[in-house]
């Protein structure tokens, strides 16, 4: 998917630096604050003895954990692409980073593989560090290879442990989903693991050490940040397992409404006189822009001569979602509650062919019951 570097929606993700395999790629804010500890922990033993070389580690290190992240999301990106799903975004972020793409006609297999490429991908770099360690002797080089070799093999074990939402958690997922035909139960079996998960983590870097009559120190900090965070991510893969659960097997086809796209330069007038919903697209030619209506003060002239984009409601890009009408609506509500919006897109072929709405979804899921 092709972006403005201007756009508001690429200000959302922070600064773009380039693109893997076609898919930008995004530095957030978040990002340097990771980058800027990682410089003071490398740098501060050899701060006053020698500080342009401890500065200087700091920063290759920091730099290394970027390329390390971005080989892990490159190895997402490019098994989703493989497999015939749109990958939108790379983010690096202060957690590591994510890579968002549409699970078109999504399957166990599919998903496990996307889900695992990540840390497959830093095991390698993992072992080809071993291997510069092996002719290296010494010096900044070595150091550098060790904590490339610390970095990714980290990534890798951390992320296979099978609790969302790590990538190992979506294996789990994926693997419940074959045996039980399922892909709810997946979601909250394997949010589950990760509440459990977070909790093992205050337990053993926090609960463990009071018992023993130590003081928590700085690693008790990240325990409970990264605790909360794959806490939070775990109960979201809970609550939107039962929330699709509930929906039953509702096809995309019965909460949407035909659409059509028009050109941003047709007129407010022209646009309510169509029987449909109606949608433009932005300056990158996605199909973002949802026709909002109008205020019943606007006046007459205005209706008739001013441009649709002047009336219109931008959607996140994640809200315009490739889906037929006969697919479950799954696609449809997680996107919704990803980005708490109650409006997507629907597309086909890549051509807009309907709206669906959160009161639609609700209204049909109320019936259902």
């Amino acid at each position: 998917m092709t972006s403005a570097a201007d756009s508001p929606d690429e200000r959302g993700h922070g600064v773009r630096i380039g693109r893997v395999v076609g898919v930008p790629v995004y530095l957030a804010p978040s990002w340097f604050l990771i980058a800027l500890v990682i410089v003071v922990i490398v740098a501060q033993p050899v701060l006053d003895t020698n500080p342009v070389y401890g500065l200087t580690r700091g920063v290759l290190q920091a730099l290394l954990l970027l390329v390390s992240v971005l080989v892990h999301e490159a190895a997402h990106a490019v098994a989703a692409k493989s497999l015939g799903m749109p990958v939108v975004r790379i983010v690096a972020n202060l957690w590591g980073g994510h890579t968002s793409f549409e699970a078109l006609r999504p399957s166990p297999g599919r998903l496990a593989v996307v889900a695992l490429a990540g840390p497959f991908a830093n095991a390698v770099l993992a072992g080809l560090a071993v291997v510069g360690l092996l002719v290296t002797h010494g010096g900044l080089t070595a150091n550098l290879l060790e904590g490339l070799l610390i970095i990714n093999g980290a990534l890798a074990l951390f992320n296979v442990i099978p609790a969302l939402p790590l990538d190992g958690g979506q294996a789990l997922e994926s693997v419940v989903w074959a045996a039980t035909g399922d892909r709810t139960k997946g979601s909250v079996v394997a949010g589950w693991a990760g509440r459990v998960l977070a909790v093992a983590a205050v337990v053993w870097f926090i609960v463990l050490p009071l018992t023993r009559g130590e003081r928590p120190g700085f690693s008790a900090i990240w325990a409970i940040v990264i605790a909360s965070v794959i806490w939070t991510g775990a109960t979201a893969a809970i609550n939107r397992g039962k929330a699709v659960a509930s929906l039953g097997r509702l096809t995309v086809g019965q909460v949407a409404v035909p659409a059509d796209v028009v050109p941003p330069s047709t007129s407010i007038q022209a646009a309510l006189d169509h029987h449909r919903a109606v949608v433009t697209t932005d300056a990158r030619g996605i199909p973002n822009l949802l026709f909002g209506g109008l205020s019943d003060e606007l006046p007459a002239d205005a209706i008739r001569s001013a441009p649709l984009s002047s009336a219109v409601l931008r959607l996140p890009d994640g809200n315009v979602v490739e889906a037929t009408p006969e697919q479950p609506v799954d696609a449809v509500v997680a996107a919704m509650q990803e980005s708490g919006v109650g409006y997507v897109v629907l597309t086909a072929g890549g051509r807009v062919w309907g709206l669906a709405t959160v009161d639609a979804v609700n209204k049909a899921a109320t019936a259902r019951n």
